[in-house]
């Protein structure tokens, strides 16, 4: 191993060496795990949904028949024909994850590792949860339970917060975004309003951070009322709580909370705290708390109040609006829209830990990290105008990948990973730093893929066999339970083949060594050709469906666990049928395959025909312990992005939409991979349990690659830019509708930073484009979609007229000027 990958390995297991509590005892730690489960799961069935919300659940409980196996997708075909997808349609059809719950954390440099990395929980009740516990369950580490769950109810009659839908706003972000929760529930004529976020206050932590809680006690009406607050502290592990002048103690003395004691007593007989306030008309009174991520054992969090409050809140809201604010900006004529992608981004900023971004949090996933999920994750930061944080998240991507050791069975698929992370990398920040950290490592691979193939060009009685130039056999690379047979693979190839030509083309481009990047260039044009006439040649032609090539496996008829047969139904069926669907969508994200290209199509076709989608989403493995039908929000921007590029506009925003409505929860917008959906979101508001992988940074990273990619996308060609940029080729037509607005600012593109505004009037577009600057591009695409208008009677640029459009409201603006002022008439 070489020095780098030996500090690069240090440096992870720093991440990893925190004081968390890892529980020795498996039993104990399931049943640990269960008492969790049990007392999250049973504040949600004491929740109540609005009438809205229950009406769309009677609706889509009628509809959960026709969905469960249903080919392809028809419910979202109907929605897609009956006028363009939106969110409101699909939210009508079948209802969303109302019962969500979110993390609170604050923000981790990646030059500067903190070991105490885990984040908070506050759920859809507004109770949080801290000090997650580890064990070795199932076949890896993971977490156990949160050990501190403090959890609030309100009145005499100590109701759940929260409690009745119609009286709730559900938990949101304060000003739609920013990661700091706030909610409101009027009960018996008084109005409660909590806001909670996470903060790290100097001196009174050793690194881990403190959640800071509010909750203004209100009285709106004419006559005096009583307002009371309970606080109860849980502690999953069956330990007791007592209370000490102005916090609340374990067993051990530790501080659990600090509370402010103004109209505070603690139950001893319920182990509760109690605030309570004689409120007089128009009066508010207020609690504040603050809660350690871990037990303070040393003494070191101080009381709680509004100072300390208002200085953490003024501090946290300053900070995220500032570093969410310093990238690109993008507001159109859509809210929801507006809040997602500054939500998710956040999200993405606290779930990274220090150099590593995390793939999620709580139980599943808390300290996991993926080169190709979280490698393509961190390139939206760049995209997002945060290229140095990118480019500082990729060295992470290297030694997972390129090293054997480490990465394993999936060694010979994820090697080349790496290659596409920096290209991409490339075009969007300039930067080569981790190609020169990283050097001897990657030419190495690339050597080592080069000599692969050559180890295949022999022929077979003579001729050329299917497997030509393609890698030796090797075990797919996914779960150990769909990879059960040594094969030809031909999503390894795919991966290595694009790998190696965007490694060439880092190499030609950037100016390291354009000798060696022209000749692996020149090997990577003749393994494209091996692997295309390889998918050509091994087609499954049947007159039922597309013609079927299985990633998994090159001679699929003859290979057990897998043929004779095509899937029939891709996630009922045999278990490979559903990874041949997550490999189709890996593949397309390395823009391996052109539009025109038939076997891309093949691939495209068969996961949309042969029940690869529900609603838009992903369908994921139908399990037989689980009477609910899966989805799994990380593998699809890939197929819908190769549907965008084909101009297939009205199939890609089907799935933009339904990442909003179903890929993540209702209010505080978190996705996972893999989650309940028909016949679950019909059940306690589709109560996203902490035994889900909510929240998912890859995920996150998919919505906001896909919202980019309708406003701006680069024409490509075997990965490499034709010099064509489309502005707006998958913005939905609704977002030009006249009065309405879209601004895009600071956008980091493949050929530097980008800005637009288009105003759109009854009758006419207006538009002004500062064209990116870095490098030279061909020409910019513009397309106006307006839904109001007919065809184009007019256009002029600068000024001038100009006659190069089309029908479709597509206008061609060659290279030339740093901005472009345009005026469409119809």
């Amino acid at each position: 191993m070489s020095a780098r990958l030996v500090l690069a390995a240090c440096a992870l297991a720093a991440l990893s060496a925190w004081a968390a509590d890892v529980l020795a005892d498996k039993d104990a730690a399931a049943k640990r795990k269960q008492r969790y489960l049990e007392l999250t799961e049973g504040w949600a069935r004491e929740m109540e949904l609005t009438r809205a919300e229950q009406q769309v659940t009677d609706t889509g409980r009628q509809l959960e028949p026709e969905l469960m196996n249903d080919l392809e997708d028809r419910l979202a075909s109907r929605v897609m024909t009956s006028g363009e997808p939106s969110f409101e349609a699909f939210a009508a059809t079948y209802p969303g994850k109302v019962l969500d719950r979110t993390v609170l954390g604050t923000y981790s440099d990646p030059r500067q590792p903190n070991p105490y990395s885990d984040e908070f929980v506050i759920w859809f009740n507004g109770a949080i949860s801290a000090n997650l516990q580890l064990a070795d369950l199932g076949e890896a580490r993971q977490g156990a339970a949160c050990n501190t769950n403090v959890v609030f109810r309100i009145g005499p009659h100590a109701e759940m917060y929260g409690k009745a839908g119609g009286q709730f706003s559900r938990i949101g972000y304060e000003d739609g975004y920013l990661p700091i929760v706030v909610s409101t529930y009027e009960s018996e004529g008084v109005r409660y309003r909590q806001t909670a976020f996470a903060h790290q206050p100097s001196r009174e932590t050793r690194g881990w951070d403190v959640a800071f809680v509010r909750f203004e006690l209100s009285n709106p009406g004419r006559a005096p009322r009583t307002a009371m607050l309970h606080t109860e502290v849980v502690l999953i592990d069956g330990g007791t709580v007592k209370a000490a002048e102005d916090r609340i103690l374990d067993a051990a003395g530790a501080a659990l909370l600090t509370y402010s004691t103004e109209g505070a007593q603690f139950d001893a007989a319920k182990r509760r705290l109690v605030h309570r306030f004689e409120l007089q008309p128009g009066q508010t009174a207020a609690v504040y708390l603050k809660i350690p991520y871990l037990p303070d054992k040393a003494g070191l969090i101080r009381a709680a109040g509004r100072a300390s409050f208002d200085a953490a809140h003024g501090a946290e809201r300053t900070f995220w609006t500032k570093l969410i604010g310093s990238g690109t900006q993008i507001e159109i004529g859509e809210e929801r829209v507006n809040n997602v992608w500054r939500a998710l981004l956040a999200q993405n900023y606290i779930l990274a830990d220090g150099p590593r971004f995390t793939y999620g949090s709580g139980l599943r996933y808390n300290d996991s990290y993926y080169p190709f999920e979280n490698g393509f994750g961190a390139h939206t930061f760049a995209m997002y105008g945060h290229e140095d944080y990118a480019n500082a998240l990729l060295p992470h991507a290297l030694p997972p990948s390129v090293e054997a050791a480490r990465a394993g069975r999936k060694y010979q698929n994820r090697r080349a990973i790496p290659f596409h992370h920096l290209l991409e990398n490339y075009r969007l920040t300039g930067k080569l730093d981790t190609f020169h950290r990283y050097k001897d490592e990657l030419y190495r691979v690339a050597e080592e893929i080069v000599s692969d193939r050559r180890t295949t060009m022999k022929l077979v009685d003579g001729k050329r066999p299917l497997h030509w130039g393609l890698l030796p056999p090797d075990k797919p690379a996914v779960d150990l339970r769909a990879s059960t047979r040594t094969v030809y693979v031909l999503g390894h190839n795919i991966t290595n083949c694009q790998g190696l030509r965007d490694f060439g083309e880092l190499l030609v481009r950037g100016g390291i060594d354009p000798q060696r990047g022209q000749r692996y260039l020149s090997e990577a044009r003749e393994f494209r050709k091996d692997i295309l006439m390889a998918m050509e040649r091994a087609a499954v032609r049947l007159p039922d469906r597309p013609p079927f090539v299985d990633l998994q496996t090159l001679y699929f008829r003859e290979t057990p666990d897998y043929g004779p047969q095509p899937y029939d139904h891709l996630a009922s069926g045999r278990l490979q049928g559903t990874y041949f669907h997550y490999w189709v969508e890996m593949e397309f994200m390395y823009n391996f395959f052109n539009p025109d290209d038939a076997p891309g199509r093949w691939l495209a076709d068969y996961v949309q025909q042969r029940g690869g989608f529900v609603l838009g989403c992903t369908r994921a493995r139908q399990r037989p312990d689980s009477p609910y039908a899966w989805i799994n929000n990380v593998y699809n921007a890939g197929y819908y992005l190769y549907r965008l590029r084909a101009n297939d506009i009205a199939r890609f925003l089907v799935g933009l939409y339904s990442r909003l409505a179903f890929g993540m929860s209702r209010h505080v917008y978190v996705a996972s991979e893999g989650s309940p959906f028909l016949g679950y979101n019909t059940r306690n508001g589709g109560f996203v349990s902490a035994d889900y992988s909510f929240p998912n940074s890859a995920a996150n990273a998919e919505t906001l690659w896909m919202l980019r990619s309708a406003l701006i996308l680069e024409e490509l060609r075997d990965n490499v830019e034709t010099g064509v940029i489309h502005i707006m080729p998958g913005a939905p037509r609704a977002w030009l509708a006249p009065g309405r607005q879209i601004r895009v600012t600071n956008a980091g593109t493949y050929f530097g930073r980008m800005s637009f505004t288009i105003r759109s009037e009854q009758k006419r577009i207006a538009a002004q484009i500062q064209a990116p600057q870095r490098a030279p591009f061909r020409e910019m695409i513009v397309s106006f979609r307006s839904p109001a208008a007919g065809l184009i009677r007019g256009v002029r640029v600068n000024g001038r007229p100009h006659t190069v459009y089309d029908s479709f409201g597509r206008v061609r603006l060659p290279y030339g000027p740093k901005v472009y002022d345009i005026e469409v008439s119809y």
